[in-house]
């Protein structure tokens, strides 16, 4: 598992991607590639490049373990997400369950959520403002120290080689040749391919799989500046100014769990309350 790879990655891309349902898919496409021709009919002769990039694909994402103590690769990964996140992938529950696992990440986050949200809504407001760019610093230093603190051992090799793993199978996505004229698949953009496809197969794809992959992607930028800055209330508050790329975090979150940050931060100003803590809620991700 351990390799020399320049650009770090973050673990939360890995769990939103394959919370689509993505890995099942493309084993049951592989699985047809290696024992039949009933899905895919290629030859040496026409198609070497598509062959190597299956092939690659197949050992990339889809490895053996490399002893006879590792566990399955794909039980470790679990393990990593319920280690980092108290995460699990729906249907996939059969992995080591440690008790150290992390049961303050989605509540911790859900609150610097609200908080955020808070801080929009005092835009143009001089009094009775309910945002406090304090309590958001807080917040961020507590997510800082928990990520950053959980980093042993095989997690931060884990999370790069899963990224790059996952980065391959959404690239097959991508690839025309494969899809269009391989598969029969006519949809366009990753997330409507991959459920089309899932739909051939009879294999589940989650129906948020767009919303997902806006995930992946935006709390990977996310935890990863919360885990590399050394936060300040001028900080937090200068964060919570970036307006369309946490209302974009709410909107996929909201499509997911249901959990609405701003429809919960009007709520609050509407009783003049303080804020709630929030409720420890994890994503459905069922495909």
């Amino acid at each position: 598992m351990s390799q020399s790879i320049p650009n770090p990655r973050h673990l939360i891309f890995s769990y939103f991607v394959e919370g689509t349902g993505i890995a099942e898919v493309f084993r049951r496409v592989l699985s047809s590639y290696l024992i039949s021709d009933g899905l895919l009919k290629l030859n040496r002769h026409d198609d070497a490049q598509l062959i190597e990039k299956l092939k690659e694909t197949i050992n990339l994402v889809y490895p053996k373990p490399i002893s006879k103590i590792t566990p399955d690769l794909e039980e470790l990964r679990r393990n990593a997400y319920w280690r980092m996140f108290g995460y699990t992938i729906r249907n996939n529950n059969l992995f080591p369950k440690v008790r150290s696992y992390n049961s303050e990440f989605n509540k911790t986050f859900e609150a610097i959520m609200y908080e955020i949200f808070q801080i929009m809504l005092d835009k143009g407001i001089y009094i009775e403002k309910l945002g406090n760019p304090n309590a958001l610093a807080n917040l961020l230093i507590h997510l800082h120290q928990m990520l950053n603190n959980r980093k042993y051992n095989e997690i931060e090799d884990i999370s790069v080689y899963w990224a790059l793993a996952y980065e391959r199978l959404l690239s097959l996505l991508d690839d025309d040749d494969l899809m269009q004229r391989r598969l029969n698949i006519r949809s366009e953009g990753r997330d409507r391919r991959l459920i089309e496809l899932g739909e051939g197969l009879r294999v589940p794809v989650a129906k948020e799989t767009l919303y997902m992959l806006q995930l992946a992607k935006h709390m990977e930028k996310f935890l990863t500046r919360v885990e590399e800055t050394s936060w300040t209330t001028q900080l937090a508050d200068s964060l919570a100014r970036e307006e369309f790329f946490f209302k974009e975090i709410s909107s996929a979150w909201y499509q997911i769990t249901g959990k609405d940050f701003l429809a919960e931060a009007i709520s609050s100003r509407r009783t003049v309350s303080h804020p709630r803590a929030a409720r420890q809620t994890l994503p459905s991700l069922t495909p």
